[in-house]
């Protein structure tokens, strides 16, 4: 989610405006000082229809977060938390011989800022997935969502199948979604 401003519509309808003055002027009425000089600007800018003003009227609204980038995140979080119980009840031998390190989770990187931020919100305010509070959600590398999404083509496999826990081998089969990141981005 990016800091900037949501689309400020450029027309709004006379109904639209008296209801968004009506809000206004209840919400002057409650508030302090500042703020009844803030909706009594917001109430003037409506009513005289000062379309290039109505950034000041909108200006603490983001862009909306689509509902795939929510569902995206809440099957990575699945995923992770099959992978994370299959490990956890692995035997050691088989833990040393895969390279476990490959499949942590990693966070969202800049280009993937909706995600980052509805991670951070549903870690941070609404306390899901406790897992990863305290952690870094920002992640570092530019191919995380990337790797999550090749991650996630086995993890579909599984889920189509009811494999509710992973073998090695089915962990190394994440593993190796992994693996070919690198090796495109070599090539």
């Amino acid at each position: 989610m990016s800091n900037q401003p949501y689309m400020i519509p450029e027309s709004i309808s006379l109904i639209d405006r008296q209801l968004l003055i009506n809000q206004c002027r209840i919400l002057s009425a409650i508030g302090n000082e500042r703020e009844r000089e803030l909706y009594e600007k917001r109430i003037e800018i409506l009513e005289k229809g000062y379309t290039g003003l109505y950034p000041k009227v909108f200006n603490n609204l983001y862009e909306e977060v689509p509902l795939s980038v929510y569902n995206e995140i809440s099957d990575i979080m699945k995923m992770y938390s099959r992978i994370n119980d299959s490990i956890r009840l692995l035997p050691e031998d088989d833990k040393e011989l895969l390279d476990l390190a490959s499949l942590e989770f990693e966070g969202f990187d800049q280009d993937s800022g909706m995600h980052y931020y509805m991670m951070s919100y549903l870690v941070d305010r609404m306390d899901e997935h406790g897992e990863y509070k305290g952690r870094e959600l920002k992640s570092h590398k530019s191919n995380s969502l990337i790797k999550y999404n090749r991650m996630l083509s086995v993890y579909f496999d599984y889920e189509n199948v009811e494999k509710l826990q992973y073998s090695a081998p089915d962990l190394q089969k994440f593993i190796d979604q992994v693996k070919t990141i690198v090796l495109d981005t070599q090539a």
